[in-house]
């Protein structure tokens, strides 16, 4: 394997299990986060303390508070940020990158105030340099204790997601590769907010395996329908991208939209969530553009909508989400 220094933005339970992986592979590893705590937690005691107890990270990452210090030299740089924050830490960075350096996204979400998918914005504003998005199921947790997870590289030049594919492919990553860059991203996006739904679904009482896999079934028949309209390939959310990260992320006890949602079948409000956690999971924020998106593309959306009822407070229950299958897509 051809050995890189990839540089990796972003120390939260993703990225740090990013830099896990890859310099299990032998890569040098260099990882940014904004919160200086963070960074002397990594020089200290080699672990992430806020989200990655417990876990002894490899020697041979090497963390710092200096972004550009971070990027400089890099070949491969990780965009590891939420969403919010990953078109103003590229911009940061963008002096010190290096011309030929090959950008992945792994931030699944939309750039704020608009209803482009963040790797189509970020390649927008990296000044020429390849951009690959990362795909599918991959949980953090899991990647960082060894498991193996299989994902989808999408680029629109299929050459640089085969050569960003060659870089991490090892014990922690199976890959694919795929030019449905819209696709994958929006899979990316709206399996948060379906893994939401699930979660609720999971806490609402008891069930069957028969109910449970057509609520499964009819997520993912939505998510390629707003796909679709929006430019998407259908049988790009009918693979890896979409059915595999949702099946991931709707039933993982790891997964932030899973709890999300099992909190609100509880009872509990976004904003009581957002108190006590501090933080609010992607599929929170998605819930309201997958909708727009459906009313721009006239897609019937009856679950997503369910879903930013309940984001909003409305009441909970079983006997609506019933309903709501009822008058969804057919399969």
């Amino acid at each position: 394997m051809n050995r890189i220094k990839i540089a990796i933005l972003g120390a939260g339970n993703m990225g740090t299990a990013m830099s896990h992986a890859l310099a299990e592979l032998g890569h040098p590893v260099a990882l940014w986060d904004f919160f200086p705590e963070t960074i002397r937690s990594i020089l200290h005691h080699r672990e992430n303390l806020r989200f990655l107890p417990g876990i002894p990270l490899h020697e041979g990452i090497r963390a710092t508070s200096d972004v550009c210090d971070c990027v400089a030299g890099a070949a491969l740089v990780v965009i590891g940020v939420p969403s919010v924050y990953a078109g103003s830490t590229l911009d940061s960075a963008l002096p010190a990158l290096d011309k030929e350096a090959v950008l992945l996204n792994l931030a699944k979400g939309f750039m704020p105030g608009t209803f482009q998918p963040l790797p189509l914005t970020l390649a927008d504003r990296a000044q020429g340099r390849a951009c690959v998005h990362l795909a599918g199921p991959a949980i953090a947790n899991e990647l960082a204790r060894g498991l193996t997870a299989s994902v989808v590289l999408a680029a629109h030049q299929r050459d640089i997601a085969k050569r960003v594919a060659g870089w991490i492919a090892g014990p922690s990553f199976i890959t694919a590769t795929t030019s449905d860059v819209m696709g994958a991203a929006l899979g990316g996006i709206l399996k948060n907010v379906y893994a939401i739904l699930l979660g609720v679904f999971e806490h609402l009482g008891p069930m069957g395996q028969n109910l449970r896999a057509a609520v499964l079934s009819a997520s993912v028949q939505e998510m390629a329908s707003i796909a679709a309209a929006s430019g998407g390939r259908p049988e790009t959310l009918f693979g890896l991208a979409g059915l595999g990260d949702l099946v991931a992320t709707g039933f993982s006890p790891d997964s932030h939209n899973r709890t999300f949602g099992q909190s609100l079948a509880a009872g509990k409000t976004a904003v009581e969530f957002e108190t006590e956690t501090g933080w609010l999971p992607e599929g929170a924020r998605a819930a309201k553009e997958a909708c727009a998106l459906a009313d721009t593309a006239k897609v019937a959306a009856p679950l997503a909508r369910l879903v930013l009822r309940w984001i909003g407070g409305a009441r909970t229950s079983l006997e609506e989400l019933v309903c709501a299958l009822r008058t969804g897509p057919p399969s």
